[in-house]
């Protein structure tokens, strides 16, 4: 019987993957403001479609995972930029 290690390997890259995003998204907002945002989309769009021309299955998946984590990211410059003015805000409750 052979083992299958796919799901433990995508299992690893989705949860490394969104853990670097975090921080990543974080530092760059605190230091670039919203300007990382289109790098990251592009990107994630070329890791993409490096991910449709890649042989190996297992590749292609470990690509497309970093790329939607990278275009992701992309989105949450924003998210985070919006955060950070509601938390700066003098009209917020806590």
């Amino acid at each position: 019987m052979s083992l299958q290690w796919a799901g433990i390997v995508l299992a690893f890259v989705t949860f490394t993957t969104i853990g670097i995003g975090h921080v990543l998204v974080r530092r760059l907002h605190a230091r670039y403001g919203t300007r990382p945002a289109l790098p990251l989309f592009g990107s994630g769009l070329l890791v993409m479609a490096l991910s449709l021309a890649a042989q190996p299955d297992l590749l292609s998946a470990v690509l497309g995972l970093t790329a939607i984590t990278l275009f992701w990211d992309g989105i949450e410059i924003y998210r985070q930029e919006k955060r950070t003015q509601r938390e700066s805000s003098p009209l917020v409750h806590r």
